[in-house]
């Protein structure tokens, strides 16, 4: 059985599920409302019909269809009838009255998959449990465990979709117009609502966040949006770092960047060692022990491939990682921090993996942890015979010594350069 943690997300491929699949959430509390959501990639709810709970139990189609009892719920899902638009299913549990958290119980189980969503629940009267969505043509499974302390209303509207009042109050006169407010950006609304989050769910990241806020004001970046990916080191070299949380602080900091450039505030992360593993994404619920849980499932390995990394990274984001003939046009850039305490084995490989990125919208960070000369990481940093300069190469002795802004200010020098050139080379529109 692969027991999930708040945030993981894993492909079905990885965990044995297919389609159609019955999902099962066991609660055992009276009143408990147990939902399946149909929406969009943007999680934008596709119309009540597709909604499968108490009052509509089969979606149109019969893609999702509920057998609902009064301790645990059952949900029979064909993910290949969904029509295009629909991406995404997303499990809740709402109640009127009592937190959802004060279930004996809140177990997801599918297939050889488990997820148990109450150790990530509070005082919400109402959660997102676990969701199945389609990422890059591929269906994956992400456990959730976030809620909302409104309840069935707060959750509809996250979803895109309007709560009707309970009832029409008198008529009052209407107030004089007042001046509007300055207009507030979609971006800093995003931002606000994952403060919040970062102050619930991991407040660890409160005085990261504020720094890395400073270093983007600087750059014009504060409204800047980019999809985030860390790529971490398990060559066995990386052991102490791993063991001592050096790895730990790593990510935390990368998610507090993380949090100011995605709208989410996740971030992809990606291993390699001999091998290169897709791992998933890490979200703020999730933060605390990340990596312990992640080298769990990865152990370390006796060697370094950057290519191999940069390979995965490529076929994450844009689909492959072939020779592009022209440059590749997308409205979001990606931005990599690449984490390595050693040269790699593939250097020959790595610098055609660079070449070709370069006619892509991503960046590449090389960070070099600890005294190692890097000689190949600042050769690529100045590698010719690119589309567009689109890496940099900073070494940090010890990151738990460098004052956070400045770490701020390392990991973001060039990349504002980067998205001018890649405006005007067409690599962002």
């Amino acid at each position: 059985m692969t027991q999930l943690q708040a945030g993981e997300k894993r492909k079905f491929s990885d965990v044995g599920l297919t389609s159609p699949l019955t999902v099962t959430v066991r609660h055992g509390l009276a009143g408990l409302d147990i939902s399946a959501f149909g929406l969009s990639a943007e999680r934008k709810m596709a119309g009540d019909d597709y909604i499968a709970f108490y009052n509509n139990p089969r979606t149109p189609q019969g893609e999702i269809t509920a057998q609902l009892g009064t301790d645990e719920a059952n949900f029979s899902v064909d993910l290949s009838k969904l029509p295009p638009t629909i991406e995404r299913v997303m499990f809740t549990a709402t109640h009127d009255t009592a937190p959802v958290a004060s279930a004996p119980q809140l177990l997801v189980t599918l297939g050889s998959v488990s997820f148990d969503a109450r150790p990530a629940l509070k005082s919400e009267k109402a959660a997102m449990l676990l969701e199945l969505y389609k990422h890059s043509g591929e269906w994956r499974v992400g456990a959730v465990g976030q809620g909302f302390n409104g309840g069935l209303g707060d959750l509809i509207v996250y979803f895109g979709g309007e709560v009707e009042a309970p009832g029409q109050a008198p008529a009052v006169p209407a107030p004089p117009p007042q001046p509007a407010a300055p207009a507030v950006s979609l971006k800093k609304q995003t931002q606000v609502r994952l403060d919040k989050e970062i102050a619930e769910k991991a407040p660890q990241l409160l005085s990261l966040v504020k720094q890395a806020e400073v270093s983007l004001k600087k750059r014009g970046l504060d409204e800047h949006t980019a999809r985030v990916a860390l790529v971490l080191d398990i060559s066995a070299s990386m052991s102490t770092l791993y063991r001592q949380g050096v790895v730990q602080r790593v990510a935390e900091k990368t998610l507090a960047l993380a949090s100011r450039f995605d709208d989410d505030g996740r971030m992809d992360v990606f291993l390699f060692g001999l091998q290169a593993h897709d791992a998933g994404d890490i979200g703020i619920e999730g933060i605390a022990g990340a990596v312990e849980q992640l080298v769990k499932r990865y152990p370390l390995e006796g060697g370094t491939m950057y290519a191999r990394a940069m390979q995965e990274v490529r076929k994450h984001y844009f689909g492959a990682a072939k020779p592009r003939k022209t440059a590749l046009m997308e409205k979001t850039p990606v931005y990599v921090i690449f984490i390595t305490d050693g040269e790699t084995f593939d250097k020959k490989e790595s610098e055609a993996q660079l070449k070709e990125a370069s006619l892509e919208p991503v960046f590449w960070k090389f960070v070099g942890v600890g005294r190692e000369k890097f000689a190949f990481l600042q050769k690529l940093d100045d590698l010719s015979g690119r589309f567009i300069d689109n890496a940099d190469f900073v070494q940090i002795e010890n990151i738990d010594t460098l004052p956070d802004g400045q770490l701020y200010e390392m990991l973001l020098q060039e990349y504002d350069s980067y998205l001018t050139n890649a405006k005007r080379q067409g690599l962002l529109g």
